[in-house]
């Protein structure tokens, strides 16, 4: 079911002449929903239904998106059955908190007669003792109306780089890029090739 956006985001929205508005708790989009009823939205609150799982430690809203035999995969690990999911979701609440997630505009790409979904994902949470904030993309593949697969692709070194202060901790931009803004102390102390820089900053 589709929920509604809330008035202070959309007034926010106004105000920055954006369109943020909070789908799910703590889980925000920055462009217009699908039409309501369509294949298209269901797709789409499938997603929300998981980073509202992610964000709000919902195991409710995990089993609401996917199937029992959910594949889940991201780096480092992959995970296969609902209930080793929510097994996974419960470890990460249990290290992490204010967690939140950002949607771009351009967030979303919806197949559906192929039942393919890609989207845009910014993931903030405050875990082992640092904020991170990281872009990342989920693939998922959609059957009878439940996720079956979804994938994540990230780049882990985003939150070592940015407890070192090396790259910023932007949230909500406009487009989603790999790696955030390096931080102005950084800015032109490259190359990084590592989790860790190889060199000092300023250079020497």
């Amino acid at each position: 079911m589709r929920r509604g956006v809330t008035t202070a985001a959309l007034l926010l929205g106004l105000a920055t002449g954006a369109l943020a508005a909070e789908v799910r708790g703590k889980v925000t989009f920055n462009g217009p929903l699908e039409p309501e009823g369509t294949v298209r939205a269901q797709m789409q609150n499938l997603v929300f239904d998981v980073a509202s799982a992610w964000a709000n430690c919902d195991q409710q809203a995990m089993k609401n998106a996917g199937a029992e035999t959910v594949d889940f995969s991201y780096p480092t690990s992959r995970v296969q059955g609902m209930d080793a999911i929510l097994a996974d979701l419960d470890a990460f609440c249990k290290n992490a908190s204010d967690t939140s997630i950002y949607f771009p505009a351009d967030a979303f790409f919806i197949d559906e007669t192929a039942g393919r979904i890609a989207a845009e994902v910014q993931f903030r949470t405050f875990q082992r003792g640092n904020r991170q904030v990281v872009n990342d993309v989920w693939v998922a593949h959609v059957k009878d109306g439940r996720i079956t697969v979804i994938k994540e692709y990230l780049d882990g070194r985003v939150k070592d780089l940015q407890a070192l202060g090396v790259l910023e901790l932007e949230e909500d931009p406009e487009m989603l890029t790999p790696w955030p803004p390096r931080t102005a102390e950084w800015k032109d102390c490259f190359p990084i090739v590592k989790a860790a820089p190889t060199n000092s900053c300023p250079a020497k």
